[in-house]
Formats: structure tokens, sequence, C-alpha cells
């Protein structure tokens, strides 16, 4: 049934009209004067009537035209005051962009746009579907100041803070016309359309729920992705999904930032940075983005848009965009959207245009490869001991869908290559690839595997191949890991680099469990493992006749981890406001001076008898000062760490897991130099030896929605070019391009991750 919110209404006249309404066809026929209906008392609806006169326009010559509105009379149902609407939402994206000027000037509402180009095609099987007319009017709900119904072209007009809500979907104007013959609304003045998580608002909108399309004009609006794929749904399916955008009922809400992807600030090489905490949620998920186009289409099949623009930011003017002439976005299956874009690129803080490789996104439950969005076509990494130094390369995806991932990177080593190392740039030693491929086996199983080429040398092909392969088990909390390696690269601290040859086992690694409410955070792991990897000792390299430098033994592990954080100071956030909390970072900077502590204890042993273990126990101070939203000196991050181990010794026969560096003391510090720019430093020695452990630095220019990090580690010889781009939730090239992040090992434990 139609709901029609009006006014008190007098009893007797409703009745009288209801009554009129069921009387013989030719009622309508006769009936085109105008009845006035005024109010003194409660009468919240008038089903009997519309049910009434719907009975009766069936007999009735029904018009086939669009457009709802007729030269006809109209029987009026209320009159009140009618009353302007403001607009609402987020600032429009509206400051033209010097190197977009083209584009600027296309940004037109075009005129006397066909019916056939507004409306996607529907498929036969939901026009098959469509609810009989009964059905459809009473999914109907339609509040206003002012209300209209002409029986004889079954047009209700609204007018004055006009809300039409089927199903999840709702449509908010100042006016709007509804033809109940062709089930086609036209509303007009500050419209907004909220469906499900999407949002839109413009100047007029139009949609059949035949066809389950429409259009927007002058369309400003947010898309949620994560709830895309059922709001391209009939609004007339049933159903109603919990989350909109904002309740359209308050017509002004102010502006709430809430950042909650995985955003990082200065993201350094191989462990966790200065300047920011560890990010929540998974790398490369989309979530909220607002768009502005002149003219948005969009049906159960997608949503297609031209001249669009489309930000992260939610302040404009934004720092970062992406503009394209077309874009259509569409579900191809439950899991996957489908995201294509006619000459894309970003642009920066309205100047800086950078064009995107890749005319086709897939988002696969809201993620999408950080590569579809890079800008940059080539990633740059430095390798000083496998790749001769500088060298960048380019992602190519082989097989992408919801459950697999294969792709292939090639990379040309520069910096070798124009060394003179080599006996020209082309030669094939200055080549190199890697191949990825991540399979979802089953919901709690997962594949991944892994090699790379460092030079198409052939005569020694082997030295210049590392590859390796896991699957992932859930078992409840715990995953279990089923792993092989060649050749794989350990850093060992003081010791540096060391290969393992080769190495086949199981790992089971706990999450971390927090003890009650004392804080107390407990993990542990455990894994057997079958090892080939240099020794030292004489006397097992002679009993295994070895004369590679190697032995073959069998690693057994158990390892406990007990941690706690204290909290000494803790400041307050500025505003999440343009100017202030939200100037250079993706999320207000908080001030805080912390005490972590932490002990571990690692029980190692070995097949040939001997035996590693060890009790490390660590403490640090960890501060944060500043806000980061002025120009000059108003961020400081400092870290001051040192770790002992007080039992054991460096009894292993490898040498990638021997505990030598046993007392450790690090220090960091990353400093705001002016405005978005800021420089980092850390080290680590052995208080023992003085042997350095690892000593890197970064430098960083930051912003609200993106940032550019360059980070080298000397003592590694590692390093990376990278660019962050916040709330697409997706983190760019940080670790050396496309080489696995190093792995640590620490009192005799390799990292896991």
């Amino acid at each position: 049934m139609v709901q029609i919110n009006l006014p008190p209404q007098p009893v007797a006249v409703i009745e009288a009209i209801a009554e009129q309404a069921q009387r013989p066809q030719n009622f309508l026929q006769h009936h085109t004067q105008l009845v006035e209906v005024t109010s003194s008392r409660p009468q919240p609806r008038l089903s009997m009537l519309v049910d009434g006169l719907e009975q009766q326009g069936k007999g009735i010559k029904q018009t086939n035209s669009f457009s709802p509105v007729e030269n006809t009379a109209s029987t009026s149902l209320a009159q009140t005051t009618h009353t302007e609407i403001p607009g609402v939402g987020s600032s429009p994206i509206d400051v033209p962009s010097p190197v977009d000027t083209k584009l600027e000037e296309n940004l037109e509402t075009e005129e006397d746009l066909a019916p056939e180009a507004i409306f996607l095609e529907p498929n036969e099987t939901e026009a098959s579907e469509q609810p009989s007319d009964e059905e459809f009017i009473s999914r109907l709900s339609l509040t206003a100041d002012s209300q209209t119904y002409d029986p004889e072209t079954q047009v209700i007009t609204a007018r004055g803070d006009v809300r039409l809500q089927v199903g999840d979907s709702v449509i908010e104007a100042d006016q709007a016309w509804v033809n109940l013959t062709n089930r086609f609304t036209l509303a007009e003045g500050n419209v907004l359309l909220t469906t499900g998580g999407q949002l839109a608002r413009g100047n007029s909108a139009e949609y059949n729920f035949i066809q389950q399309a429409g259009v927007i004009r002058g369309a400003v609006g947010t898309l949620f992705l994560p709830d895309i794929e059922e709001d391209f749904a009939s609004p007339l399916a049933g159903g109603s999904r919990s989350r909109r955008v904002f309740d359209p009922v308050n017509r002004n809400p102010s502006l709430e930032v809430v950042n909650d992807g995985n955003v990082q600030i200065g993201v350094q090489v191989g462990s966790r940075s200065f300047n920011q905490q560890a990010p929540r949620g998974s790398d490369g998920q989309f979530s909220q983005l607002r768009f502005e186009t002149d003219e948005l289409s969009f049906g159960v099949e997608g949503w297609r848009a031209e001249s669009v623009r489309i930000t992260n930011d939610p302040f404009s003017p934004p720092e970062v965009e992406l503009r394209a002439d077309s874009l259509l976005l569409r579900n191809l299956s439950a899991t996957q959207d489908e995201l294509l874009l006619k000459r894309p690129r970003l642009v920066f803080d309205q100047g800086l245009a950078l064009p995107l490789l890749r005319s086709r996104i897939l988002i696969n439950r809201g993620d999408v490869d950080s590569d579809d969005i890079n800008p940059v076509p080539v990633a740059i990494g430095i390798d000083e001991r496998d790749r001769g130094g500088l060298y960048i390369g380019r992602q190519i995806p082989i097989v992408t869908t919801p459950r697999t991932r294969l792709s292939i990177t090639p990379q040309y080593f520069a910096a070798q290559a124009l060394s003179g190392d080599t006996n020209s740039p082309i030669d094939l030693e200055n080549f190199g690839t890697t191949a990825r491929l991540d399979n979802r086996l089953s919901p709690t199983t997962r594949l991944s595997s892994r090699a790379e080429v460092n030079g198409f040398d052939f005569e020694d092909i082997t030295e210049d191949i590392r590859a390796s392969v896991s699957v992932d088990q859930a078992l409840s909390r715990h995953r279990l890991s089923l792993q092989y390696s060649y050749r794989e690269r350990l850093f060992n601290g003081s010791l540096g680099f060391q290969d393992v040859q080769s190495s086949v086992g199981t790992i089971l690694l706990s999450p971390t469990f927090t003890l009650g409410k004392t804080g107390l955070k407990l993990s542990y792991q455990a894994s057997a493992q079958l090892i080939n990897a240099r020794t030292d000792q004489q006397d097992l390299l002679l009993a295994s006749g070895s004369d590679t430098g190697r032995v073959t033994l069998g690693r057994y592990q158990g390892s406990v981890a007990l941690t706690r954080s204290f909290n000494l100071l803790r400041g307050k956030p500025k505003p999440a406001t343009q100017e202030e909390g939200l100037r250079f970072t993706p999320r207000p900077v908080v001030p805080y001076l912390n005490l972590n502590t932490g002990i571990r204890t690692t029980l190692t042993h070995y097949s040939s008898g001997d035996s590693q273990n060890s009790l490390l126990a660590n403490i640090g101070l960890d501060a944060q000062l500043g806000h980061f939203s002025r120009n000059f000196g108003d961020y400081t991050r400092l870290s001051l760490g040192y770790s002992q181990s007080f039992i054991g010794e460096a009894s292993s026969p490898f040498l990638f897991d021997r505990l030598v560096d046993r007392n450790v003391l690090s220090v960091g510090v990353a400093q705001q130099l002016y405005g978005p720019i800021i420089a980092g430093f850390e080290t680590a020695f052995s208080v023992d030896s003085g042997d350095s452990v690892s000593t890197a630095y970064s430098l960083e220019y930051s912003r609200r929605t993106y940032g550019i990090l360059v980070r080298y580690n000397a003592t590694q010889s590692v390093g990376s070019i990278g660019l962050r781009l916040s709330n697409f939730n997706w983190v760019g090239e940080t670790d050396p391009f496309d080489t696995p992040r190093i792995r640590q090992v620490e009192a005799g434990v390799v990292e896991r991750f």
C-alpha cells in the first residue's frame, strides 16, 4: 500500500472520498474536478482511497510516456507550507586543476539525453519477476508537506520535504512525481538518494522501477564498496542492510572523519617504523570513496559515470583524486566487482597528474591489488647483495580471481648494468624476474609460493634462484604451516646475511593472548625442520663428508614470549579537521610516553646432539611528541631500547641462528623538518663487540591522503622508494621492490609473518 502521511484530516471527508473510490469504473471518467481536503483531525493513512483508485485505474487507457507529469486535473490529498531543503554531505570537489583544464570544461550537465541512453537494459528474468501492481504499491512509502493524486493518470505529486522509500532505497527531494502506471519516479531540487551504503545527491533524479535503473544529474556522493554488491540488487527484492552512510533525516550532519583503514606513515623495510604505530585491517582494502560526476547512471548491473572524479579525501579541495573520462563499476559475482576506466590518472594537490597504466581494476570483497592503483610505471628498489644495487621492475598479473592470484615481475638491474661489471648493459646477467602464486584452497587453507631469478647466468643458475612454498592451515586460533624453502636469505645481526640452502618442516604459531586484566600478552611457537645450511664446525663437516661447507641436520625448537607495555603519559589529539589533526596525517597524532618490557625463552635442539637455549629480556622507552599540525617542530618520535640474554651460549652448529649478539642497544629518532617532511634514523649495535646490528635512514613526505617514503638500510644494503595512498587502505612498494621482506633472527628465533 502507498503510505501517505498527511496533516490531520477530517474523518467524514476521507470516508466520503474512500466510498466514492469503490464505485463502478466510470467514476474516474466523470470525476475530473479538484477535490480539496482540509485538516482538523488525525488520519495517518489513506490506503483504502489509494487502493480503490488503483483498482478503478486498471480500466482506463494508460499513458506510455516515461514522464509522469501530465497537464490534467488532479485530486489534492493534502497541502501545507512548502519548505526549502538545504544541501547535504561533504563539500563538492570544485577546485579546478591547472593540469586538467580540458576535463574541467566538460564538467557541464548534458541536456536532452535520450531515454534509451539513460537506463541499463534489464534482462528477461528480472522483467518476468516484477511484482504485481498491488505488491508494488504496498512497498512504497511516501511522505511530503503536500501531496496530490491524479486518478486518471495515476500520478502522485509531492512537494516540500519529500521522502520516498522503496525497500532499502530512499529518495529525498524538494518535489517528486510518482507514476503508478509505468512505475517511474522523477525528483527535483536538492535530491538525495541512499541505497544501502551508497549515497548520491544532485539536481534531479529519475528512477524506473521496472528497469531497476535510473540517473542522477550533477551527482555528488559516496560509495561504500564492501556493500556494493548487495546495493546493486533491486530495491523491490526485500531485505534491508543495516549500514547507511548517514541518516538522511538529518540534512546537515557534522562531518566526522575516522580512519579505519590500513594506513602506515614512514613504513620501513623489514621492521616497524618510527613515526606511526602498526596499521589496522588488511592491506589493499577499499572502504568509502567520494565522487563527483556530470551524470550518474545506475542499475542492477552497476554504476556508469562520465567525467568522473573520485577521492579518498573527506575534505575539499582533495589532496589526491582519481580522474577518468568515463567509469563503469559493475558486479561480477558475489565476491568480485569490476572497475573499468577510460584515461584514468591520479591528480595530486590539483596539479601533478600521473596516468594509471591500467584501465581495469578488480575488487575482491572490497580488496584491490596495490599495483592496480600504483601510478608509478615501475617500482624502484635497492639490493646490493643479489642485484648489484639499484633496480627497477613492473608486476604483470597473469591470473586474478577471488581465490587465485599469479603474477610475474620482470626486473632490470640498472646499477649493475652501468657499473661495468657485466659485458654490456643488455647482458642477461642484468635481468631477473620473480613469480608469485597465492591460492586459497579452502576457507581455512592457503597456499603461497614464490620464486625469483636474480640474473640469467645459465652457467651458475642454481646460485641465482631462490624459492619458497608454504601451506597454511588455520587450527582454531592457531596457524599450522608446512614450509619448504630453497636458498632463503636471513639476516642474523652482526653475523650479517646467511643463506639457508634448503629447509623443509612444519611450524605451529599461536595468536597473541591477553592474560586477563593484567595487560600481559603471551605468544608461543614450535617447529620441527630438516635444514641444510652453512656450519663452521669441522667435526660435522668431516662426519658428513661435505665439501660445500654445509651440513643437513634436524632442528627442533620451542619458544614462548611474554610482553607488557605501560603507558606513562598520554596527551590529547587535535580535532580531526583539515587544518589541525588531519593536516599531515590520516589519523590525529596522540602524544605519549610508553615503557615496553618483554621476556622470551627459547629451547633449540639439533640432531647432532647440540643445543642452544636462551632467556632474553628487553626493556625500552617509546615517546611521541607534538601533533604534526604546524609547519615546524611539531612532531618528534624517540625510541630507546636494551636487550640482554641471561643464560645459554652461542652453541648452534649453524650460522644463521647462532646467538652472538647477547647485549644490544638500539636508538631511533624521527623529526619533522618542515611541513610534511620527516627525517628518521635508527641504529642498533652489540654492546659486547661494538659491531653494528642494523642502521637505517628514512625521508618521508607525509600528507593526509598520500605520502612518499625513501628508506635505506646501510647494514643490509637494501632500500626502497615507496608511495602510500591513505584511506584507499593500500600501502605502496615500501619493502625492497618485489623482494621478500628480509626475515630477522633474534635469540636464535627466525621472525614469522
